[in-house]
């Protein structure tokens, strides 16, 4: 989630689980002025039996996917050039929170090491 919020024209980053749902609780990265309006999002993404809805909120927009068990989301700006990643970063974020649902016990993924950039010689 810090991942794909940390790209620019992101504004928050939201993944929920059943066990979550169930506690009204989700985990969150972000602005938390958004929080209200991507849980009502994620209310109507289930009312509308769709996997996957765009909300569109004034200058952003928030994109949301899951199914019965879990849902992610994203808030970013509308017209960013982040736009084109999205829908593959909530596509990622969904099926990381697949894959740990199947994986038992689950166990954070550990981030491959960063290499270097070479070095540039005058």
């Amino acid at each position: 989630m810090e991942r794909a919020h940390a790209h620019d024209g992101v504004v928050a980053v939201m993944a929920m689980d059943e066990q979550q749902r169930a506690r009204n609780e989700m985990s969150w990265v972000g602005e938390e002025r958004w929080q209200s309006l991507v849980r009502e999002a994620s209310r109507l993404r289930q009312l509308a039996d769709q996997p996957q809805i765009r909300v569109l909120v004034g200058d952003h927009a928030i994109l949301l996917m899951g199914d019965e068990r879990d849902v992610v989301a994203l808030v970013f700006v509308k017209g960013h050039p982040i736009v084109k990643s999205v829908v593959r970063m909530v596509r990622q974020l969904y099926r990381h929170a697949e894959n740990g649902r199947r994986s038992a016990p689950a166990v954070a993924a550990a981030e491959p090491p960063r290499m270097a950039a070479p070095a540039v010689s005058a």
